[in-house]
């Protein structure tokens, strides 16, 4: 369980109420990580949802044969949210996370979530829509990175 307080940190729950908050808080938990460590790998399935309280995750993806060489899409930070196909068909990440630095962040189960989310509809649909936000930034993000880079189709 995560305090109320933490969560209404993150400007992901901006808009929430006070008993939403409370139902979300139940479900948190708070999780440590080593500079190095895998989080999770692109095309596991998805267990978790993660909020950052500290530190920094480069997001990565698999672009050689099998996975065998990996390029960053992103580092994230302190607020920032990752691993949301926990919460999307068909439930498998779609990048890597590793750790850059120590981590300390917020992570909800998937499968917590979703049941969560069939007690409150209107939760789902604050959430989801958020998630779809997170998702069409990263989007927007890596079109401009491979423009950049002079990739094109």
């Amino acid at each position: 369980m995560i305090r109320l307080e933490t969560l209404a940190g993150f400007s992901f729950f901006a808009g929430l109420d006070e008993a939403e908050l409370k139902s979300l808080s139940i479900i948190a938990n708070r999780v440590s990580f080593r500079r190095g460590d895998v989080i999770f790998r692109e095309d596991d399935p998805a267990v978790a949802l993660y909020f950052i309280l500290d530190g920094w995750v480069d997001i990565m993806i698999n672009v050689g044969a099998r996975g065998s060489h990996r390029e960053l899409v992103t580092t994230l930070t302190s607020g920032e949210i990752f691993g949301w196909s926990a919460v999307v068909e068909p439930y498998v990440y779609t990048a890597s996370a590793i750790c850059a630095s120590p981590v300390e962040a917020v992570s909800f189960k998937g499968v917590d979530l979703l049941a969560l989310f069939e007690i409150d509809p209107r939760l789902c649909c604050a959430v989801v829509k958020k998630v779809c936000q997170v998702i069409a930034r990263r989007l927007r993000a890596t079109r401009l990175q491979m423009v950049s880079l002079g990739v094109t189709g």
